[in-house]
């Protein structure tokens, strides 16, 4: 939770400190927060939020979720049937694959994991990143596997969402894109009955991020750590009206392939976001059907 606080604490010094855009106290009428309903997520958007406005506030900080079958934020195997069908022989087949098979076996075979219990990377990932923030001791044979088990879970998730095969990506984050354009859309129509809206959280998780840098083919290879975030600013030119997207991750500008500029005219920044984009009709009729083209 400290990162997430301190997370919060940047934020603030880069939108109350630095540049006066939002008030110093929370309104609901100026931020809007939305979770996956998940404990920690939940979580993690509450210390966000007390380490961006320093637990002041004029209104009750009130943090909106979904049913888990209806979720967003999040690839959605169970709520996306066609995500299932396409992923889930992914999934088997990722631990089979050269390299990875022989490397997964090595380690199993040195903690005395049993192969049919069904343990792969990412999970080993999670366990040995979960211990060590906590100051929880590791298995010391997992010492000299560190870096394999962590490049190795993240070859499974580029394995998995190949942005050239563009479904698997369109299925597990383009409802999320269309969500955020759509924000800006609105925003720049003032047509919205939260026309005074300035700042929209998500609070979601790793397995979310790394879709959407593949999408935004940002993606560094590395897993991203815990607190990281994906930014978008809307810029306006104050003559000619022009809107403009920077896209930051982990605080860091990004130049968006495809993007003229760090500051991406809007059009070129939906046009390159084009391929994954889904409106929730087409992904419902999408999610709903296991006919048609699908990836090998």
């Amino acid at each position: 939770m400290q990162q997430l606080y301190e997370l919060g604490q940047r934020l603030r010094n880069r939108y109350i400190e630095e540049t006066p855009f939002l008030s110093s106290t929370f309104t609901s009428a100026e931020v809007y927060v939305r979770s996956t309903n998940i404990v920690r997520t939940i979580e993690s958007a509450k210390c966000l939020i007390a380490g961006l406005f320093q637990q002041k506030q004029k209104d009750i900080v009130s943090i909106l979720t979904t049913e888990a079958e209806s979720e967003i934020l999040y690839p959605n195997y169970h709520g996306c049937k066609l995500l299932k069908v396409l992923s889930g022989p992914r999934w088997a087949e990722l631990s089979t694959l050269p390299g990875i098979a022989s490397d997964l076996q090595s380690i199993l075979s040195a903690l005395g994991i049993a192969a049919h219990q069904h343990v792969d990377f990412i999970l080993i990932r999670d366990d040995m990143v979960a211990r060590e923030t906590h100051g929880l001791p590791i298995p010391p044979v997992l010492n000299s596997w560190r870096n394999t088990v962590e490049d190795r879970a993240v070859d499974m998730m580029c394995r998995l969402y190949e942005p050239s095969k563009s479904e698997k990506l369109q299925l597990s984050v383009g409802s999320l894109l269309h969500l955020l354009l759509d924000n800006i859309e609105k925003k720049l129509q003032d047509s919205s009955a939260e026309a005074n809206r300035k700042l929209f959280l998500y609070s979601a998780h790793d397995t979310t991020l790394i879709p959407c840098l593949m999408a935004l083919e940002i993606y560094d290879m590395k897993w991203p750590p815990y607190a990281a975030d994906i930014t978008l600013e809307l810029h306006q030119h104050r003559q000619t009206g022009d809107a403009f997207v920077k896209v930051s991750y982990i605080g860091q500008d990004q130049l968006i392939p495809g993007c003229s500029g760090v500051y991406c005219p809007l059009q070129e920044f939906k046009q390159l976001l084009s391929a994954y984009t889904l409106n929730p009709e087409v992904y419902v009729t999408r999610c709903n059907s296991t006919g048609g083209p699908t990836e090998p």
